[in-house]
């Protein structure tokens, strides 16, 4: 094997690639179908570009993302034709949508030997898309959001990025996934390995239990009992959610440790006291019983069928008190913010 950026193959979970140690060779000369050109899809297209790689983009037939890849200076194709002339076809479409582009556009017309990628493992955990055996196909997840990845990529940075290949994918995907991570940036701080259904659970849990579900819930009961007991919108908006930002700040620079050294001796103690009385043993409780629902498929099964209820779900919380509280004080925090 020409390439050789791991000291083993299959290089074990937790082995961790610097990107000093990586370059764009298995991926030079080979061309690259995005597939999907939503905020991530968008992102890979960009860096990957600006990485001097071949890129077009393939978008399904009535796609509104289409004409803004079009815009910004890409080929624009149908799916199947973007996958047909492809060396590399990377996967970027919605969860609920993969297993039918996979079916009707994508397997159809890959070329023998062409690559399949992802950057989340869903559709290969759930078996949304069951590669043939010896196809190279492999997982560059950047642990970041697309704008954010663009931003550093211009910037000569990067984030870090969870790498996997499948266990039948040739042993050279993983240096060819190794060179996709370096391409779009998400290498800096390490390259990690890992599994498909690993990065999909983990990630499914941390939404549900921490990023887009808890805090949000946490952030909304916070602010309803503080309102209910008679205090101003403006005070329980700022001490249960603004200042929310403050804290995960110090929390990314220097670890739990290092934020509690940071906030006052109040705050230290009422955390430390109060804290565990908020997220006691119940809440693990059914933290594991909602990790369990994803690791058996009830998730994925419950996603599949229900995911047009978004929506519907949203724009009920849209309509909460939190949520309207945020929409005058938003423009006055974030003068010149996004509209």
């Amino acid at each position: 094997m020409e390439h050789r950026f791991f000291v083993e193959y299959p290089p074990l979970p937790g082995t961790v690639l610097e990107p000093a140690g990586v370059t764009l060779k298995p991926l030079q000369g080979l061309g690259v179908a995005v597939i999907g050109y939503g905020t991530m899809g968008r992102a890979h297209a960009l860096n990957l570009r600006r990485s001097g790689i071949e890129v077009v983009v393939g978008a399904r037939e009535g796609s509104a993302r289409g004409p803004r890849a079009r815009s910004e200076g890409f080929t624009v194709l149908p799916v199947a034709a973007a996958v047909a002339g492809a060396d590399v076809v990377m996967l970027m479409l919605p969860d609920t949508s993969m297993a039918g582009a996979w079916q009707r556009d994508v397997l159809p017309h890959l070329q023998p030997g062409a690559a399949i990628g992802f950057a989340h493992g869903f559709a290969i955990a759930f078996d949304q898309v069951v590669p043939d055996a010896g196809r190279p196909c492999f997982l560059a997840a950047p642990k970041s959001q697309g704008d954010l990845l663009i931003e550093l990529h211009a910037a000569g940075r990067g984030v870090p990025g969870l790498l996997a290949a499948t266990e039948t994918s040739p042993a050279a995907t993983w240096d060819l996934a190794a060179a996709y991570g370096l391409a779009v940036g998400c290498l800096e701080g390490g390259g990690f390995v890992t599994t498909f259904r690993e990065e999909c659970v983990s990630d499914q849990f941390g939404e549900q239990a921490v990023l887009c579900g808890g805090v949000i819930e946490l952030l909304k009961a916070a602010y309803d009992v503080l309102v209910d007991a008679g205090y101003g919108a403006e005070n329980a908006y700022f001490e249960c959610v603004h200042e929310l930002k403050l804290i995960t700040d110090l929390l990314h620079r220097h670890g739990v440790a290092g934020l509690r050294g940071r906030i006052s001796g109040t705050a230290a103690y009422g955390g430390l006291t109060r804290g565990p009385r908020i997220i006691d043993e119940s809440v693990r409780a059914r933290m594991r019983e909602v990790l369990a629902e994803i690791e058996d498929g009830r998730f994925a099964r419950e996603l599949l069928a229900e995911h047009e209820r978004t929506a519907g779900l949203a724009a009920a919380e849209a309509a909460g008190p939190l949520a309207r509280a945020a929409g005058p004080l938003l423009a006055r925090l974030n003068p010149g913010g996004d509209k």
